[in-house]
């Protein structure tokens, strides 16, 4: 019997609460809907705060410092980076893609994050890999400005998005296509990313309130000032934060439009098919003063959405409360694509780790200057230091490289207000194998040679998109 087709949705940016059924006060019926037909993670867990990390772990099954495809493996030359791709390329242990091919899998890719490309070596395994520029009013050097404000307008009227819409209609026509072989597609959509800017009639304002709302969420005019909010270094301006969840909450809406379109092409299809729709982060909205997703390893940036469905597939609808990591889901695809169904189950203790700011965001002088001119003591420890976050059962260690450690009790404290160590220093002791096994690895996570520096249009992306403050 032929194995199953697969889609994979890495939504971008996407935090749990805002789509349903994590969250029943938000209306994403698509989402919803898909939902009904398999296994809901009511609490999956990101294995890192970032793109880059986050998805090589999916592709690979492995924790960041496992795997080493993280800010590490990244250069920056001012506030331009090297690719990745050297890392991804070079990492020689199991990748989804390669393993689905090996099983007689056709694999196509589309993404709208650079990271997530073929200049970031994420075309590996990939028989056809198409990348989908997020930059809606960039002017093209051969039609001009003109060009430029004819996409804005045509984004202001609906007609224009994050690259989503047209990574649908085109992952929808590879799936319209012949072919015997069963089919691996994976899509990154980045309407949830900032900045939070959906088109027509999903826009939460007004139109003619437009520009001075997206403002709120771009860096045009001032460099930097999202991570000076973030590290505590600038006050955002009054009304900031309910214009960004407005505006975010609103761009999940879209992003929910835009599933519900895939999943009409996947009924088109008539063939036996499994979605996946996992986040690969989340994003801070003014929780602990934080926003976007950086310096943190904080539940709004971990725990993120993830559902399998089937379509003529039997999944077995129901919904896993306990926390699982998503290092986890390689293995599970691959099963699937052996026709063996067994859903992923909670696996131990959950582990996400990152590298820092300073090695996962590109900062130009003036604002490396302006932070640095601070005690480091004052700001979030994992702007300068790595961190690990552990979880077993309803606890939460987050510990920082430089020795500090908070622990968080989720089940009476679900925002992390309330850190029990001080007064409860033996709970620790479940936690400290897994830091030692994090620090060990810091020491040995595998290095790889820089890639090629971006260039003008990479490095604008990635700006636009915030990895560059």
């Amino acid at each position: 019997m032929t194995p199953p087709d697969i889609v994979l949705v890495l939504c971008d940016t996407a935090r749990a609460d805002a789509f349903s059924p994590w969250n029943i006060a938000v209306d994403t019926p698509a989402v919803a809907e898909l939902a009904t037909r398999g296994i809901v993670y009511t609490q999956s867990y990101a294995p890192a705060p970032w793109t880059l990390p986050s998805t090589a772990s999916i592709f690979s099954g492995l924790l960041p410092t496992e795997h080493g495809i993280t800010g590490d493996a990244i250069s920056w030359d001012g506030d331009r980076p090297s690719s990745p791709a050297e890392a991804v390329r070079g990492y020689s242990g199991p990748w989804l893609t390669d393993s689905l091919a090996q099983r007689g899998y056709r694999t196509w890719g589309g993404s709208c994050n650079v990271w997530v490309s073929g200049w970031g070596g994420f075309d590996r395994g990939f028989d056809h890999m198409l990348s989908f520029d997020v930059r809606r009013g960039h002017r093209n050097p051969i039609k001009g400005k003109s060009e430029m404000l004819r996409n804005q307008v045509r984004h202001a009227w609906g007609k224009l998005d994050s690259g989503g819409k047209r990574t649908i209609e085109a992952v929808s026509q590879q799936l319209a296509s012949p072919g015997r072989d069963p089919l691996f597609t994976a899509i990154n959509l980045m309407e949830t990313h900032r900045p939070y800017d959906p088109p027509r009639p999903f826009f939460p304002y007004a139109p003619w309130k437009r520009r001075e709302t997206v403002r709120l969420s771009n860096t045009k005019g001032m460099p930097g000032r999202f991570i000076l909010y973030t590290l505590g270094l600038v006050d955002p301006p009054p009304g900031y934060i309910d214009a960004v969840r407005r505006l975010y909450f609103a761009a999940a809406r879209y992003e929910d439009w835009l599933i519900g379109r895939l999943v009409s092409a996947i009924r088109a299809r008539s063939r036996p098919t499994v979605v996946v729709m996992v986040g690969d982060h989340g994003e801070h909205l003014g929780e602990h003063g934080m926003f976007t997703h950086n310096s943190s390893l904080h539940e709004p940036l971990l725990h993120v959405p993830l559902l399998v469905a089937g379509f003529g597939v039997d999944i077995g609808p129901g919904l896993v409360d306990q926390p699982v990591s998503m290092l986890g889901l390689r293995a599970w695809l691959e099963a699937i694509a052996d026709r063996d169904e067994e859903p992923m189950s909670p696996n131990g203790a959950i582990v996400s780790e990152y590298e820092s700011t300073v090695r996962s965001t590109g900062l130009r002088s003036r604002v490396r200057a302006t932070i640095e001119k601070h005690d480091r003591l004052s700001l979030p420890p994992l702007a300068f230091n790595a961190g690990v976050a552990i979880r077993i059962g309803d606890r939460k260690l987050i510990a920082s490289e430089d020795g500090r450690r908070w622990l968080f009790d989720l089940a009476s404290d679900p925002n992390e207000e309330h850190d029990v160590l001080g007064w409860q220093p033996e709970a620790a002791a479940p936690f400290e194998d897994h830091e030692r096994a994090w620090r060990s690895r810091r020491l040995t996570q595998p290095q790889y040679e820089p890639g090629a520096q971006s260039e003008d249009e990479v490095a604008e992306h990635l700006r636009m998109l915030g990895y560059i403050e």
